[in-house]
C-alpha cells in the first residue's frame, strides 16, 4: 500500500509522519459545550417553547449542546493533535445565560442562546481556534454565534412561546464524535477538558 507523507503537529512539535492513502477519513468531530442531565432537562424543556411543525423535527434532548468548532472528518492522526491542544487551553470557567430564542433562515433550524454573549465564551472559543490551528485547522472567519439547536428542516419562521432563562456554568468542553445511525445522528464524547 502507498504511503502518504504529512506534516502534522504534536504538542507544539512539528513532525513528518506516514499514513496509508485512504479514501475517507475515519472521525467527524467538533468541540462543544456539553450539557449535564440536569442543564439537558433544562435545555429540552425551554425548546418545547418552540412551535414545531411537520416536517421539522426536534433535535433529541441526548444530543443537544453549544458547538465551540464545528471541524468535520478528520484522521485519526490529525484528532491526536486536536486532543494535545485542547488540553493546553488555559482559562476559567464561566457563566452563561440561555434566554433567548431564534432561527437560521438557510440551514433552517431553530435554537436557543444567549440575549447578551459572554466576553469569557468568546475568548474560551478564540483560544481553542488558535491551538487547532496547529493541526491544520482553519476556523470559520464568520462571526461567531453561539447557540443550541433544537429543531432542524424548519419551513417558516416558527412561533415563540415564553421560558424561564436558564444559567449554564461552565466547567469544561469536550471532543464529541458524530456518528450516523438509521434514526439519525448519535453524539458521543470523546474527551472533555476542564477549565480551572
Amino acid at each position: 500500500m502507498k504511503k502518504k507523507q504529512r506534516n502534522a503537529v504534536y504538542g507544539g512539535t512539528r513532525c513528518t509522519c506516514f499514513r496509508p492513502v485512504r479514501d475517507n477519513k475515519d472521525l467527524r468531530i467538533f468541540f462543544a459545550l456539553w450539557p449535564n442531565t440536569l442543564l439537558r432537562e433544562q435545555l429540552n424543556n425551554a425548546s418545547k417553547s418552540i412551535l414545531v411543525e411537520r416536517p421539522a423535527r426536534r433535535v433529541p434532548d441526548t444530543n443537544l449542546h453549544l458547538t465551540l468548532h464545528f471541524i468535520g472528518n478528520v484522521y485519526r492522526d490529525q484528532l491526536v493533535c486536536m486532543q494535545q491542544q485542547a488540553r493546553l487551553v488555559d482559562a476559567k470557567g464561566f457563566e452563561l445565560d440561555i434566554d433567548f430564542r431564534g432561527h437560521f433562515r438557510k440551514p433552517r433550524v431553530a435554537w436557543l442562546g444567549c440575549n447578551a454573549i459572554p466576553e469569557a465564551l468568546r475568548d474560551r472559543q478564540q483560544q481553542l481556534g488558535q491551538r487547532l490551528r496547529h493541526c491544520d485547522f482553519q476556523a470559520e472567519l464568520r462571526r461567531y454565534h453561539p447557540h443550541v439547536t433544537v429543531a432542524r428542516k424548519i419551513k417558516s419562521i416558527p412561533e415563540h412561546g415564553d421560558f424561564e432563562p436558564i444559567r449554564w456554568r461552565v466547567e469544561k468542553f469536550s471532543l464529541i464524535e458524530s456518528r450516523s445511525n438509521r434514526s439519525g445522528v448519535e453524539y458521543r464524547v470523546i474527551e472533555s477538558y476542564k477549565l480551572t
